[in-house]
């Protein structure tokens, strides 16, 4: 299963994410993917989303074979979107970023998605 960090969303001319600092939240991400991709093991491929959400607001529906994982903010910026819907979203909270808590996130990774 691939499960992509995403730090930041560009919503026209906003960026959403954790921090103002685009860069600052990506560097954060990466460290976190970082801890998780080594807390997973085999059978995941943990990335770094850099393209500011674009991939996933451009990703084919109902993909079971992707996770995203995006800041809390993200999350709350799509709640009105079918995004939600058709894709395995999880938020992280700023918390469990800074701290690189990943059991929340292990646990959900393991179950089977949901089928619609």
């Amino acid at each position: 299963m691939q499960v992509r960090l995403v730090p930041n969303l560009q919503l026209g001319d906003r960026i959403i994410g954790p921090t103002r600092d685009p860069v600052a939240n990506r560097a954060l991400y990466q460290r976190y993917a970082k801890r998780l991709q080594a807390r997973l093991g085999i059978g995941f491929q943990v990335y770094l989303d850099t393209s500011d959400g674009y991939y996933l607001l451009h990703a084919h529906d109902y993909d079971t074979n992707t996770c995203w994982v995006v800041a809390t903010e993200v999350y709350q910026a799509l709640t009105d979107s079918a995004v939600l819907t058709h894709h395995r979203i999880m938020p992280l909270s700023d918390q469990a970023l800074i701290l690189k808590t990943t059991q929340s996130i292990e646990q959900q990774l393991r179950q089977p998605p949901l089928t619609h």
